[in-house]
């Protein structure tokens, strides 16, 4: 396998969350359920009294299910098609975590999204001269929100900040890119 190749891998591994805590989750229920059917099946065996239904009561009402009112028949196949699409759902949507990667001819590298949020903010009070406290960033998959709340009775160029968070952006080599985005707060705060 060539480096690129590994890079990328390896960069994808760390910022995609794997799919085994719900696969887990699901087999550990499922094994819980057969064991339950197990035990039942093994007790109406020997003539012991069922833990809580009896195999035969099991089967009888799954074929006698037609036969019950259709607002329960309904009900049942409504909340078995939400877990169904639930389901299905997870197991296709992206897994992405609040990581971004970057691959350069020798080196990879994985950054958080609180480490760019930080920066983001770090640039943003001093591009507006305001206290750090005052700046709020929030990163999604593709977008940074940048929430500036100025000192009373202090202006505050939203322009001059977002140049220079823009600036600090393009000057990141990270995939998914970032758009920014900065909001000045009509209200201010007392410092």
């Amino acid at each position: 396998m060539s480096t690129p190749a590994l890079y990328r891998r390896a960069v994808r591994r760390e910022t995609h969350s794997p799919r085994s805590t719900l696969a887990i989750t699901i087999a550990i229920i499922l094994a819980l359920v057969l064991a339950w059917l197990g035990t039942e099946s093994v007790l109406a065996a020997i003539g012991q009294p069922p833990l809580l239904v009896a195999p035969k009561d099991i089967v009888t009402a799954v074929l006698t299910a037609a036969t019950a009112p259709a607002p329960l028949l309904v009900a049942i196949g409504a909340v078995a098609a939400i877990v169904g699409l639930v389901l299905i759902v997870l197991s296709l949507a992206p897994a992405r975590q609040g990581r971004r990667g970057s691959i350069a001819d020798r080196t990879a590298a994985v950054v958080d999204d609180r480490v760019i949020a930080q920066s983001l903010a770090r640039v943003a009070s001093y591009a507006g001269d305001i206290d750090p406290s005052q700046v709020r960033v929030s990163v999604g998959a593709r977008s940074a929100r940048v929430d500036v709340t100025p000192t009373s009775g202090r202006r505050v160029d939203q322009r001059e900040i977002q140049q220079a968070v823009d600036a600090e952006v393009a000057s990141y080599d990270y995939r998914p890119a970032l758009r920014a985005t900065v909001r000045v707060s009509s209200k201010g705060t007392v410092a």
